[in-house]
């Protein structure tokens, strides 16, 4: 099957913006001395905490040796928290401190502001517009995911 033209600009389109934000985001972690992997690790701990290792292991595809090489940093740095499951001993549980989340949330609100800017030639209706849209591409993207789909037919 080929590929129509505008699906291309747009497959370009959102490769670009998710190119900038990155970059963007390494510089700004940079300054917060944080690196992009744990980054992320404090973001996938706080969407689900108290979280275990084969969560993190899950959503990062990172080897556990190297996962627990940024935990343990985060843990170094007051960031993280770790303790053993009181229902079970042998897990042992993430979560973020006061200072993880509070450095995260820092993080997000540099990132957004810097996507802000990038928005602010949008009027209202145009921005809702926009998160219609993509939610309609995200919805139809999960979706097809999760029926499976890898390929067209």
């Amino acid at each position: 099957m080929a590929t129509n033209k505008s699906t291309k600009v747009i497959d370009k389109l959102i490769r670009d913006i998710h190119k900038n934000l990155v970059k963007y985001t390494k510089g700004s972690l940079k300054e917060q001395g944080l690196t992009m992997p744990r980054f992320l690790v404090l973001w996938h701990i706080t969407k689900e905490q108290p979280v275990n290792m084969s969560y993190l292991h899950e959503k990062m595809y990172m080897a556990n040796s190297t996962l627990t090489v940024i935990v343990d940093k985060l843990v170094k740095d007051d960031l993280v928290k770790r303790y053993r499951n009181p229902e079970d001993r042998r897990i042992v549980l993430l979560e973020l401190t006061e200072k993880g989340d509070s450095k995260l949330c820092d993080m997000l609100d540099i990132r957004q502001g810097f996507l802000e800017k990038a928005l602010r030639e949008l009027d209202k209706k145009d921005r809702k517009k926009l998160i219609n849209l993509l939610s309609i591409v995200l919805d139809n993207l999960s979706n097809r995911q999760e029926e499976g789909e890898l390929q067209d037919e």
